[in-house]
């Protein structure tokens, strides 16, 4: 299969996280039948026009490694079979009609959070939210289940960033970043900015995660975030703050965690599965499980083959 994988044009808009872990998953699966187009100038380290200290995350984990490139010749564009679009349209950018001239088998990724701008809002709940805003595409935060041509997706992890499973290294409960509401504090991490981000190089935020036992987690924005995938890959267990709250179809879909929603309960998790310091039979079942799914669903491949058998069956 050879996909055109149509890029956010904007510079100041490059750091969509779904757009980069369903660029990278697509190129590691297809190599050169993955075409970009503009081409993704951060993914190659190319950070002229977008300085990666000033990215979504900083640039962590999605852009550690750069991708391989593509030679002119490889970036012709012939024998398409199907035309994905990145993310460009929740930054104000549309379709390129002249490109789906060459196919006309055309899908989308939606990777808007649950709350903010978005022509099409639904009622979900009692609040309303943002739904899917196209026919044909892949959504992270799906919560209608009665859609035709509408399937869910989610953020991956370069397969390549997870790191060995270190018990002995184990020094602290829980990561030092992990969000206020996790931790039943005051919230004021929602939102974009840099505050919250404690740790300028990612190797040491990525120390402080294995250095946890725990990994803590919840919903913000959306149900989905990239420090699901980092807790994981770094070998932490993950611990998602009311995530049997979640919509089916809202990544990170069937991940297996434990779900607390008061202190209460998150000490007596804690405390069952930590004891004297070493981790019981159940955490490390747990902990394995969470590397399991991660290698099956949670990596950028995985995420990127998902998308290739949806496209191809339909």
């Amino acid at each position: 299969m050879k996909i055109l994988f149509v890029t956010t044009k904007s510079p100041s808009c490059q750091g969509d996280l779904l757009e980069l872990s369903i660029l990278n998953g697509l190129r590691s699966v297809l190599g050169s039948n993955c075409i970009d187009y503009p081409k993704k100038k951060i993914m190659y380290h190319d950070f002229s026009e977008s300085p990666k200290n000033t990215l979504h995350g900083k640039g962590f984990t999605l852009l550690t490694h750069k991708i391989a490139d593509l030679s002119q010749d490889q970036r012709v564009i012939c024998d398409i079979d199907a035309i994905l679009y990145g993310c460009g349209h929740m930054y104000g950018e549309g379709r390129i009609p002249e490109l789906e001239d060459y196919c006309d088998n055309v899908w989308v990724l939606d990777g808007h959070d649950l709350y903010g701008n978005a022509p099409r809002k639904i009622l979900f709940e009692g609040e309303e939210i943002i739904g899917a805003q196209f026919e044909k595409c892949f959504k992270r935060e799906l919560v209608e289940d009665d859609l035709k041509n509408v399937y869910p997706t989610g953020f991956g992890i370069p397969i390549e960033r997870i790191m060995p499973i270190n018990l002995e290294g184990k020094t602290q409960l829980f990561q030092k970043t992990a969000p206020d509401d996790s931790l039943f504090k005051d919230v004021r991490d929602f939102g974009g900015g840099f505050k919250h981000h404690i740790f300028t190089e990612e190797q040491d935020y990525y120390n402080d995660l294995a250095a946890s036992w725990f990994g803590l987690s919840c919903k913000k924005g959306g149900w989905d975030c990239l420090r699901h995938y980092e807790i994981i890959a770094a070998g932490s267990v993950l611990l998602f703050k009311d995530y049997d709250k979640k919509p089916k179809n809202c990544s990170p879909q069937h991940l297996p965690c434990i779900s607390y929603s008061t202190k209460e309960e998150l000490e007596n998790i804690t405390n069952s599965l930590i004891i004297n310091e070493k981790p019981t039979k159940s955490y490390m079942d747990l902990l394995f499980k969470q590397r399991q799914w991660l290698y099956d669903h949670g990596t950028t491949a995985a995420r990127a083959l998902e998308i290739l058998r949806t496209i191809n069956e339909k």
